[in-house]
């Protein structure tokens, strides 16, 4: 922490401004509280670590955990940021009737805003309980991830960790927003599809914070109109040339269902089974896996009867009881689950595999292509999703 309370109840705070001598002279002539605790605190002013405070014995207090020099240099850029907007920006601000102290806090107009700089993991309870602390003193939480934890395997594939899932749940627009210090610059990630649990396609813009006239414009920039359908063809194609080695225990009943009762062997699953939606980021599950359970279910019902999407979420919440398909966060609700069925269906009516036959009920066509080659099948996802 780069705060303490003095002797004399006064507040010091350490910023570019004090030289290492004066900090020196000023630990030698009184003694540091934490904010928070008012346990005593020692100055420590070393070469390797940006110079802080830290408790003098282990405790269980918030502010005892210490950060780095990259998350230390973030907050004051960010605050930096928002003075050259003519903003009046607070770093660590403590708010009372939380006991949170947000990284930057602002206000704009009406609308008080917490920035919280995130650069290390962070439990989906931790997020979630700062979150709502915010949004109950009044401020617009901003989650701001710190460029360090993006992990770009290509122009626009990545790896998703529990950080990128938790704050993504946090976010109202399910996009992403990455800073980094060093090169001063915001990375935000749009159309965030989940191909298998930690291989994600997306597609990433680069601006400088100067390309920003208001603090509302970070959040309301409008998404790149790049699609990313190119590379999540790739990610079917690399399935289909290489499938993955190890299997979950789902995936592998999946595999099994489709060899046993369909003849189809794991590279030859369905382009129906690779449907893109931004709506399915709350499965862990890959993404042929529970469109895979819900397509052979539509199959065994062909000729035998409607579908419908409320059959369709009833055969999903069995799947998720029986641990065939898994949900990535515990509150996932009803509707959200809903939401994700219903974009399934209509993709797969856009694709002419469904047909409305009357106002909510569907019949898969007759017309289905029996695939037995790569190169067939490879054709039918390139003609679907190019």
């Amino acid at each position: 922490m780069n705060a303490a309370i003095m002797d004399n109840g006064k507040l010091i705070r350490i910023t570019h401004h004090l030289s290492k001598r004066r900090l020196e002279h000023v630990r030698t002539t009184c003694k540091f509280y934490c904010p928070e605790c008012r346990e005593e605190v020692q100055l420590k002013l070393g070469e390797h670590r940006v110079y802080h405070f830290a408790h003098k014995q282990l405790t269980a207090c918030p502010l005892a955990a210490g950060e780095t020099v990259y998350h230390q240099a973030g907050k004051e850029a960010l605050m930096n940021w928002l003075k050259r907007l003519g903003y009046k920006p607070a770093l660590e601000q403590y708010i009372s009737k939380i006991h949170q102290r947000p990284d930057v806090a602002v206000s704009t107009g009406e609308v008080r805003y917490a920035i919280e700089f995130q650069c290390a993991n962070i439990s989906r309870q931790e997020l979630r309980k700062r979150t709502e602390g915010l949004r109950e003193a009044e401020l617009f939480p901003i989650w701001v991830i710190g460029a360090n934890r993006l992990k770009r395997k290509s122009a626009q594939l990545f790896s998703f960790s529990s950080i990128h899932w938790g704050i993504l749940r946090e976010s109202q627009k399910r996009r992403l927003i990455f800073f980094c210090p060093i090169q001063n610059r915001f990375i935000h990630l749009d159309q965030i599809l989940a191909f298998q649990p930690t291989k994600i396609c997306a597609e990433m813009t680069v601006r400088s914070p100067s390309a920003y006239r208001e603090l509302p414009a970070l959040l309301s920039q409008p998404p790149s109109k790049r699609q990313v359908n190119e590379q999540w063809l790739k990610c079917i194609q690399h399935f289909r040339m290489r499938p993955p080695r190890i299997l979950s225990n789902e995936s592998k009943r999946l595999r099994d269902i489709f060899y046993e009762h369909h003849q189809t062997a794991f590279p030859f699953l369905p382009t129906e089974l690779f449907i893109p939606l931004q709506e399915a980021y709350i499965f862990t599950s890959p993404v042929y896996v529970w469109q895979g359970y819900l397509y052979d279910w539509m199959i065994r019902k062909k000729g035998s009867g409607r579908v419908t999407i409320q059959m369709l979420m009833e055969e999903i919440n069995r799947c998720v009881q029986r641990k065939e398909v898994k949900l990535r966060y515990g509150d996932v609700s009803r509707e959200e689950i809903k939401e994700v069925v219903t974009a399934y269906v209509k993709a797969l009516e856009r694709q002419g595999f469904l047909h409305m036959t009357k106002e909510g009920n569907y019949e898969i066509a007759s017309n289905q292509m029996l695939i037995r080659t790569v190169d067939e099948v490879l054709k039918r996802d390139a003609f679907l999703f190019h």
